[in-house]
């Protein structure tokens, strides 16, 4: 599959994102900033946000992009 437009690249982006945050949810560790931390910047939303919630704010913005691609 190629990414040609900026719409599927932020796409793709928000599914990497995504990943990343379950992963570290069951346990997998990387270095400097946590992905939870990242969705959080990227999201707009505060330090004290739950994960759980920013799993969910992160699925419901990758459905909308898609939406978008797809359309």
């Amino acid at each position: 599959m190629m990414l040609t437009t900026p719409a599927q690249i932020a796409a793709y982006q928000m599914a990497q994102l995504r990943q990343m945050v379950k992963l570290e949810a069951i346990g997998m560790k990387r270095r400097g900033r946590s992905a939870t931390m990242e969705a959080k910047l990227v999201l707009g939303l505060s330090k004290s946000t739950k994960r759980e919630e920013v799993l969910a704010r992160l699925e419901a913005e990758f459905a909308r992009r898609m939406a978008l691609i797809t359309a």
